[in-house]
C-alpha cells in the first residue's frame, strides 16, 4: 500500500506518519502544492498512491479545496471509481457540517486529532484494505489497541457472528403502518414471543406508564401501553437482549451500558415530544442502539481475550475511539435505515449545521443529558472538552441522594450546539430531566 499524507502540522503529520510506516510505503508532505507535486510523480511513475490522509484545515489550499481538485483530475483522466485514490479527511474539531462539505467533495472517510492506531484500522478496513498491526511491544495500552484492532480486521473479514435483532419488532412496525391495526392484532404478534409478552405486563405496571391499578394480562398491558409504545417498549426489549453475556464481569459491563442507552433513548423521546417531532417510535430506537457499536467491541474483546480486564481505562479509550464508525457498519450490516445508521455515525459530534436532521440532534442532546444525569459509560469531557473516562451513575438500584447541580447544568446546556439549534429553552429542559431522572432508574430495571 503506497500513503500519502498531507499536513502542515509538523506534530500532526509525525503522528500519523509513525502510525503508518508499518502498513505500507510513505510519503508525508506540508501543503497542497508538495502533494500535488507528489501525485504527479506517482503517475509519471505509474506507482499511484491507494491511500490519501489530507487535514482539513491548512494555509493557502485547504483540504477541501485539495480533495475537490484531485477528484475533478481523476474525472479529467476518466479513471474507474474503483481505481481512484482512497482519502481519508483529518479534522481537529468534531464539525459535522466540515465532514458532510467533504463527503459531498468525494472523500472516503474522516478521523479526529489525536488519530490513533485503531482509528486508522477501522478507517482502512472499512475501505477494503488490510492494514498490518504494528509490532506488539510491552506496553498494556498497545496490547489493548492491538487487540480492538485485531477484532475490526476479523469483522470486516466477516469472520465476527453479527448481533441479530429480532423480527418481532419489524412485525409490528408493519401492523402499525397497515391499515386500521387492533390491539388484537398486536396481541397475536407479542404472545409468540414469552419472554417479552411477559415482561410487557411488569413495564405497563412500571412509574412511566402506571395507572392506577395494576394490570395482570397481555390484553390489559398493550391496552394501557397503546399501540404505538408497545413498539417502545418492544424495541427496548428486543435491544436488551443484545445487551447480555455469559461471563460475569462482563454482563456487569453490558447492564451497565444498557442503562446509558435506555436514558438515551427515553431523554430523546421526550425531547422530541417536546419539540413536536412525530416519530417518536424511531427517534426512541434511535436511541437504544446509538452505541450498539460499543457493544459488539466489548462482547468480541471479553470472547477473545478473557483474562483481560473490560474496564481497562487503555481498552475503554481504544474501544471509543472507533465506536461511532464501527456501529454505523454493524447497523447497515445488520439492515437498518440510513437515518438510524448515522445516528450512530454522528451522535458525539460537537457542532451541527442548521438543517442538521432534528432526530440526530436530539439524540446527540438526549446523550449530553444522561451524562448530566449520571446515566455514562466510561465516558466523559472534561473542561478542556478532551475525553476522559469514569464510570457514572449507571448502578441499577435507585440513588435516592441524587441531586442535579442547576448552574452547572445550565452552563452546560447553554453550550451545545443540538440544543441552540433545536430552539429548546434550557430551563425547561432541567425541567424535563429533572423530572425523567428517577423513572429511568426504575424503568430500566423492569427490562
Amino acid at each position: 500500500m503506497k500513503i500519502l499524507i498531507v499536513d502542515d502540522e509538523n506534530i500532526s503529520r509525525n503522528i500519523l506518519l509513525s502510525k503508518m510506516t508499518h502498513m505500507g510505503t510513505c510519503v508525508a508532505v506540508t501543503n497542497a502544492k508538495e502533494a500535488l507535486a507528489e501525485l504527479d510523480k506517482a503517475k509519471a511513475e505509474n506507482q499511484p498512491f491507494n491511500v490519501i490522509t489530507l487535514d482539513v484545515s491548512m494555509p493557502g489550499m485547504g483540504g477541501q479545496e485539495l480533495l475537490e481538485l484531485i477528484r475533478k483530475k481523476e474525472d479529467q483522466n476518466k479513471i474507474p471509481k474503483k481505481d481512484r485514490v482512497k482519502i481519508i479527511m483529518i479534522t481537529a474539531r468534531m464539525n459535522l457540517g466540515t465532514i458532510n462539505a467533504c463527503i459531498r467533495r468525494g472523500c472516503n472517510g474522516y478521523l479526529t486529532k489525536p488519530v490513533s492506531q485503531v482509528q486508522l484500522i477501522q478507517s482502512l478496513s472499512q475501505m477494503g484494505f488490510e492494514p498490518a498491526t504494528a509490532e506488539k511491544n510491552n506496553e498494556e495500552s498497545m496490547s489493548h489497541s492491538a487487540g480492538v484492532g485485531e477484532i475490526i480486521k476479523r469483522f470486516y473479514s466477516g469472520k465476527i457472528i453479527l448481533p441479530v435483532f429480532p423480527s418481532i419488532v419489524k412485525e409490528i412496525e408493519e401492523l402499525l403502518a397497515g391499515k386500521d391495526p387492533s390491539v388484537d392484532d398486536l396481541a397475536k404478534i407479542v404472545e409468540k414471543d414469552l419472554v417479552i409478552s411477559s415482561k410487557l405486563i411488569t413495564i405497563a405496571n412500571s412509574s412511566l406508564y402506571k395507572g392506577l391499578d395494576d394490570v395482570n394480562s397481555l390484553n390489559g398491558a398493550l391496552v394501557r401501553l397503546g399501540l404505538k409504545h408497545t413498539l417502545t417498549v418492544c424495541s427496548a426489549l428486543a435491544t436488551r437482549n443484545l445487551f447480555d453475556s455469559d461471563d460475569q464481569a462482563l454482563k456487569t459491563e453490558m447492564d451497565k451500558l444498557w442503562i446509558h442507552s435506555f436514558a438515551v433513548a427515553t431523554l430523546a423521546r421526550r425531547l422530541a415530544e417536546e419539540k413536536g417531532i412525530d416519530n417518536l417510535e424511531t427517534i426512541y430506537l434511535m436511541g437504544l442502539v446509538h452505541d450498539i457499536g460499543k457493544m459488539l467491541l466489548m462482547k468480541v474483546f471479553g470472547d477473545m481475550y478473557p483474562d483481560v480486564c473490560i474496564t481497562n481505562e487503555d481498552l475503554q479509550r481504544a474501544i471509543h475511539e472507533i465506536h461511532t464508525t464501527f456501529g454505523g457498519v454493524l447497523l447497515k450490516k445488520m439492515h437498518f435505515s440510513k437515518q438510524i445508521i448515522k445516528i450512530a455515525e454522528f451522535h458525539h459530534w460537537d457542532q451541527f449545521e442548521e438543517n442538521t436532521e432534528k432526530e440526530l440532534l436530539v439524540v446527540s442532546l438526549a446523550d449530553s443529558l444522561a451524562r448530566e444525569l449520571g446515566f455514562l459509560f466510561f465516558y466523559n469531557k472534561n473542561e478542556n472538552n478532551t475525553p476522559e473516562f469514569e464510570e457514572g451513575d449507571l448502578a441499577l438500584e435507585t440513588n435516592d441522594e441524587f441531586e442535579l447541580d442547576h448552574d452547572q447544568v445550565i452552563k452546560d446546556l447553554s453550550g451545545l450546539s443540538a440544543l441552540k439549534i433545536l430552539g429548546l429553552d434550557p430551563e425547561k429542559v432541567f425541567s424535563i430531566i429533572e423530572q425523567i431522572h428517577p423513572m429511568i432508574k426504575e424503568t430500566s430495571r423492569a427490562f
